[in-house]
């Protein structure tokens, strides 16, 4: 069915919901899977495969919770007895005419909720590389600055030098002409 690098995901899930997940994958209304691709080795299939855990782990520990409170109801309503008022059974019949759309949904969900979740990182990591970097870029900033200004310190100079050779050359050639008249 899947691939066995999977078993450790598709173990802690149970059988139904793992042939559930490789029809959801086969029969997907927008994006059908290739039988090669859920068999294989791919990040989509192991990503649905996360999902479908993370929601079947969410889904028993809302239960475990839900249930310690109605333990907990009712034993402060009824403390003197044991009987309990029974609650009325509602039988549901699966279909599976909206499992495609429920797991469209919940993609959606998911990207909204990855695309969120990147934004903060993002905007985290901008933080932080501002924080770490900043000292360090305004050192480099002030080091550049130095040296702009070396830089222009040296041309004047330069130009100093040139104009001071200039007018050595100049009086050279004005005691040359001198000197040969």
């Amino acid at each position: 069915m899947f691939h066995s690098d999977y078993k450790h995901i598709t173990d802690r899930l149970p059988d139904s919901l793992v042939k559930r997940a490789y029809q959801s994958l086969l029969i997907h209304s927008k994006n059908p899977v290739p039988l090669e691709m859920i068999s294989g080795k791919s990040g989509r299939i192991e990503s649905y495969l996360r999902h479908k855990l993370e929601v079947y782990e969410n889904s028993l520990n809302r239960k475990c919770k839900s249930m310690a409170q109605t333990k907990l109801l009712r034993s402060r309503s009824w403390p003197e007895c044991n009987v309990f008022p029974a609650s009325p059974a509602i039988y549901v019949t699966d279909n599976r005419t909206q499992t495609v759309n429920i797991s469209c949904d919940h993609e959606e969900e998911n990207n909204c909720q990855v695309m969120n979740e990147l934004k903060v990182f993002r905007q985290h990591l901008l933080d932080y590389n501002k924080r770490t970097f900043e000292k360090f870029m305004q050192d480099i900033e002030k080091e550049y600055r130095e040296r702009i200004t070396a830089n222009k310190r040296l041309r004047c100079e330069v130009e100093n030098l040139k104009m001071q050779v200039q007018e050595a050359e100049k009086k050279l050639a004005s005691i040359k002409s001198d000197s040969i008249h």
